[in-house]
């Protein structure tokens, strides 16, 4: 993992994709790391780095998130921020409040290295992706990619941002991946 930009890399959690009604609400649809809870922490912050304080938020539909942020209060003020991003900087990821849901977010495997329990190296972490409610880690192998769940008794339990992941595959799991 990259440490030396880690207090300032961002991970974003959702983008505004519109404006909604004429009080400046916001429109946010949720990416990979989105977790509710970061909705009402003081982690948060625009891509640029500024600290966002959402007043309320709340379900709406096809999946997005209706927020009302403070300093944003009109219609217009709403327009300009469509298409900007959400989310928080790396480094807060440690801090004992940050608010991370059962099993961590998904941004703190990428980049890093997957071993076996047996110490073989599998391969680097390029993506990460979402099937259903499972996490997929993805390792590219060649022309081809594996697919690793990254769930337990698969995936050792760690919160951490570097280091190895450590797997203990099921018989068959990577030689499946690698026909």
């Amino acid at each position: 993992m990259d440490t030396e930009g880690a207090s300032t890399r961002f991970v974003v959690i959702g983008e505004i994709v519109r404006a909604v009604g004429l009080r400046g609400e916001l429109k946010l649809y949720p990416l990979l790391d989105f977790h509710e809870p970061l909705l009402g922490s003081p982690f948060l912050v625009w891509n640029d780095g500024s600290p966002v304080q959402v007043q309320r938020h709340r379900v709406m539909s096809g999946g997005c998130w209706g927020l009302a942020i403070r300093g944003i209060g009109r219609r217009e003020d709403a327009d300009a921020m469509i298409g900007r991003e959400l989310g928080f900087l790396a480094a807060s990821y440690g801090d004992p409040a940050f608010p991370k849901p059962n099993g961590g977010l998904p941004f703190r495997w990428l980049g890093r290295e997957v071993v076996t329990g047996g110490g073989d190296v599998v391969g680097v972490v390029d993506e990460v992706r979402r099937l259903g409610t499972q996490f997929m880690l993805v390792i590219p192998d060649g022309p081809r990619e594996m697919l690793i769940p990254a769930l337990a008794p698969i995936l050792r339990p760690e919160d951490g941002l570097e280091g190895q992941l450590v797997i203990d595959p099921p018989e068959g799991l990577l030689d499946v991946q690698r026909d």
